[in-house]
């Protein structure tokens, strides 16, 4: 048995052959592996980054699910040579769970002749693949101490006869790595079913791509939603808590052995709760990287106390995450007003307007040049304010700057593809994006992150943040840089909690210390007065525009 099963071969479902590819690929090694398939996606499938003579290509995937002994033929790998400049591609692939016509094999042969790497992979090429391949993910992860702490706390609270559990693990840190471990271990313990539900189509894709690593290729997954309704078989279901809701009269409470709810502070949604409390699970987990909810409802309340909580500043503390170089650019704020601000009650919002100065984008690109320069690799990402302000700022920087930049925000699915593998690969160095990156990017050289707009969202700070967190034995990345032209008071409390933090927390499995902290004005005498006045002022971090706040006067 393995994950590429009868029922996928039988071709009665694309978007299964689909994802079967992209899973051989990843099983066996391809990095960045993406599946881009959809309506207008230019003749590419499944997009993945490989080890070619020496260099880094790009593989375009062009997936044909069959039925009934049909075959594919040669029209199938023009669609593949076409879609390889759209993705930014070497290498042109046609899958299929079928076989080729003789007419597809003698393309393929002239289009080699001609330079042109061109490969086809038919069903029973695939099966023996995955046959021959081992029964571990050639990416799969030795858990770190705190991961497997986590799950033998997880293992314990189930062989006690506790039914539910959760743990809170930082953006970066491996929660999904220790959910699937957790899923993997109890399969070998004799669980059979498991249903991750999550509330959103693109997480639940990743979520189901992130699972197998962990898990052996004898377990197969699929995803539902988009009405695709979830099914009862002995491995693991991936999808919306939206779509499971609406076919809860067809399924038992005990269908399913584990239940897994990814971002689990969404868990108070009223159909999430609604499958929760129907559902009877051997065992409930919850995870998530931010139990932050301004409601004040607790996530406790449903999955019991975390079992673990590991914080990002935990990850730098362990020297897992990348230590943090954190740059505020506080030349933008006009510190003369602040007594006078400060002598009355203001909201965030006139506060904003009044204390910060806007910043020109020449003067942030010269800044991120300045910082290129020092660096042997430098890789970016820009957080910007809008769609049109992240392409301008691309443009402006292909312009003024020697570091090749690409929008990810406002442009078709096949652009953003192609931008995120070009940069996987190296070819680009920087991207700009508004909210794409905040869950789901997997380049862990990432050096540089530039926040030039401030989300009003702790959560969101965190996981943007996390986009650079990653290490990467590879390149020899263990710093990341982060510029902050802040524009917003909330940012400032946020990012000083984060430096008290570092300079105060002690992990449990803490091998570094950061007696200086992380957090780095420009002009370092504002520090004093910032920790001054935002001392007494609680939570102002996730504050709302027009909430009024009192900070004491300062002479």
């Amino acid at each position: 048995m393995s994950f590429l099963t009868e029922e996928i071969l039988k071709g009665t479902d694309w978007r299964a052959v689909e994802r079967a590819v992209a899973r051989v690929m990843s099983h066996l090694g391809w990095r960045s592996v993406q599946v881009v398939g959809r309506r207008g996606d230019g003749g590419g499938d499944v997009v993945g980054v490989r080890g070619v003579g020496g260099r880094d290509s790009v593989f375009v995937v062009q997936v044909k699910a069959v039925m009934g002994g049909s075959y594919v033929g040669p029209s199938a790998i023009q669609e593949a040579v076409d879609a390889l400049p759209l993705y930014g591609g070497n290498v042109a692939v046609v899958a299929t769970n079928g076989d080729f016509t003789q007419s597809a094999v003698t393309r393929q042969q002239e289009l080699s002749a001609q330079d042109f790497d061109v490969r086809l992979w038919n069903g029973s090429f695939l099966v023996d693949l995955v046959n021959r391949a081992p029964s571990r993910h050639a990416g799969h992860r030795k858990l770190r101490d705190y991961q497997q702490a986590t799950v033998d706390r997880c293992l314990e609270r189930f062989e006690q006869g506790t039914r539910r559990t959760m743990f809170v693990v930082a953006t970066g840190l491996g929660k999904t790595v220790i959910a699937s471990e957790l899923v993997s271990t109890l399969f070998s313990r004799g669980l059979r079913s498991a249903v991750v539900l999550c509330h959103s189509r693109d997480l639940a894709l990743q979520l189901e791509q992130a699972f197998w690593s962990q898990i052996s290729k004898d377990t197969p997954t699929r995803v539902f939603f988009d009405g695709e309704p979830p099914k009862v078989f002995e491995g693991i279901n991936v999808g919306l808590y939206q779509t499971f809701s609406s076919y809860l009269n067809g399924i038992v409470p005990s269908d399913y052995d584990i239940v897994v709810v990814d971002e689990a502070h969404h868990a108070f949604a009223s159909g999430f709760l609604r499958c929760l409390s129907y559902l009877e699970p051997q065992l409930l987990v919850g995870m998530t990287a931010s139990p932050w909810r301004k409601d004040g409802l607790s996530i406790v309340d449903v999955f019991g106390p975390p079992v673990s909580t590991v914080s990002i500043v935990d990850g730098m503390l362990m020297g897992h995450l990348a230590r943090v170089d954190y740059r505020v650019f506080s030349d933008s704020i006009d510190w003369k007003r602040i007594p006078a601000l400060t002598r009355g009650r203001a909201s965030v919002r006139d506060l904003n307007k009044r204390l910060f100065v806007p910043q020109r984008d020449e003067a942030v690109i010269e800044e991120i040049g300045k910082l290129a320069a020092t660096l042997p690799n430098p890789k970016a990402i820009v957080f910007c304010p809008s769609i049109e302000h992240g392409i301008r700022f691309a443009n402006l920087m292909n312009l003024s700057s020697s570091l090749k930049c690409r929008p990810l925000s406002g442009v078709n699915r096949m652009d953003r593809y192609r931008n995120l593998m070009e940069f996987a690969a190296g070819r680009i160095r920087a991207v700009t994006a508004v909210d794409v990156l905040n869950e789901g990017i997997d380049v862990p050289d990432v050096n540089v992150i530039v926040f030039l707009r401030c989300t009003h969202s702790r959560r969101i700070f965190v996981q943007q943040l996390g986009r650079g967190l990653r290490v990467s034995p590879e390149t020899g990345k263990d710093r990341v840089v982060v510029l902050d032209f802040v524009a917003d008071i909330r940012r400032l409390a946020d990012v000083m909690k984060l430096d008290n933090e570092v300079r105060n927390t002690h992990s449990e499995f803490a091998n570094l210390v950061f007696p200086d902290g992380v957090v780095h004005f420009t002009n370092e005498a504002a520090r004093p007065f910032v920790e001054k006045w935002l001392e007494d002022v609680a939570d102002v971090g996730e504050s709302d525009d027009a909430e009024l706040l009192q900070f004491p006067e300062i002479e």
